[in-house]
């Protein structure tokens, strides 16, 4: 692995997660690229030893920061240090195939206005997630994409088509063309700290007028536990997650497009207990009790309004597509997501 021109930089961000920090560099040093590339692990103040697992990997450069500055902020500050034309942010709970990133990267390759991909996530309630194959072609693809209830809905996508159009980048392996985050001005959100922060990127990629798709031969296993257990932190977690979401929808949108958003999301966020392969009494038990997140989410979205509001208008003015594009694509017809008029790039203030 030669890095150094990479052409592509992964970024893998790390918090207290020793046990994964083997398989997935192991996974990520033995890709066939075929290009320089370069591995970047950001680790977010863990305490568990997970950075001096990593600084044993041979040709990972590992930047240690100095506590958890959450998702979006830990990835920002690794941007930094990256020097490929093409940016992957990675979990770091991933095993990926070994052409994973050869696929991402032709994904982005593969057509004008692909700005952005992620990548075909294996989740452990797949049957494909047992076999974890690295080599050998993997007969399924998956996305998770938004759904008309506002909430990522998790479905089967062609995998003889390389790539499908989504309106969501998912956040555990998504690649960005280096040139467009500079065009936005920023990757990741840093006021969202975690959660629907891939959203968000994904809304503003679309605003801009080019395309996300799913890459549906770039295979990564995600190791996924799903915290189902009722606490006061689980609480705060969902109401961070639909609060973020409801800012993702406003930073994208003018008030009149958004108020029926946010209206049809309240009331499907409460569905989503149904997207993770839960037991009929567990998702009904459990869509009654996201009743209150989502109240309090609403009182959240509006406080933390003004904060995102210059942000906002950046995004308005840089908006490339029409009025109302996000509405008819997210509630009715998705069939056009594919044809969004590509426009000459124009720097977006910082």
């Amino acid at each position: 692995m030669n890095v150094e021109t990479p052409d592509a930089s992964i970024i893998v961000l790390g918090w207290n997660g020793r046990e994964y920090v083997d398989p997935c560099l192991d996974s990520l040093r033995d890709q066939d690229f075929g290009r320089p590339y370069e591995i970047l692990f950001v680790d977010n103040g863990s305490t568990d030893g997970t950075p001096d697992a990593a600084a044993k990997h041979t040709g990972v450069a590992v930047h240690r920061l100095d506590r958890n500055y959450g998702y979006c902020l830990g990835n920002n500050m690794g941007l930094q240090h990256a020097r490929g034309r093409y940016v992957v942010f990675l979990n770091q709970d991933v095993v990926t195939h070994r052409s994973w990133l050869r696929e991402l990267v032709a994904a982005l390759e593969s057509q004008p206005g692909v700005a952005a991909a992620h990548a075909n996530i294996i989740q452990p309630w797949y049957p494909e997630f047992a076999a974890l194959e690295r080599t050998a072609p993997v007969a399924a693809a998956y996305t998770a994409d938004l759904s008309p209830l506002g909430f990522v809905h998790y479905r089967h996508v062609p995998v003889t088509q390389p790539i499908v159009d989504t309106l969501f980048l998912h956040g555990v392996s998504i690649i960005v063309r280096r040139d467009l985050i500079d065009e936005l001005g920023y990757a990741f959100d840093p006021d969202m700290f975690a959660y629907a922060e891939d959203m968000d990127l994904g809304l503003r990629v679309r605003s801009a007028g080019y395309r996300t798709v799913v890459a549906t031969r770039a295979v990564v296993y995600h190791k996924h536990a799903l915290a189902s257990a009722l606490s006061y932190g689980t609480f705060v977690k969902t109401v961070r997650i639909i609060r973020n979401r409801l800012l993702a929808l406003w930073k994208c949108s003018t008030w009149p497009e958004f108020v029926p958003l946010a209206l049809v999301t309240l009331a499907g966020s409460p569905l989503n207990a149904g997207e993770f392969g839960l037991p009929l009494w567990k998702r009904a038990a459990y869509t009654v009790l996201l009743v209150p997140p989502t109240i309090a989410a609403a009182f959240a979205a509006a406080a933390a309004m003004p904060r995102y509001a210059e942000r906002r208008r950046l995004v308005l003015s840089t908006r490339r597509v029409g009025r109302w594009w996000l509405f008819r694509t997210m509630l009715f017809d998705r069939s056009k997501l594919s044809a969004v008029r590509h426009k000459t790039p124009r720097i977006a203030a910082s």
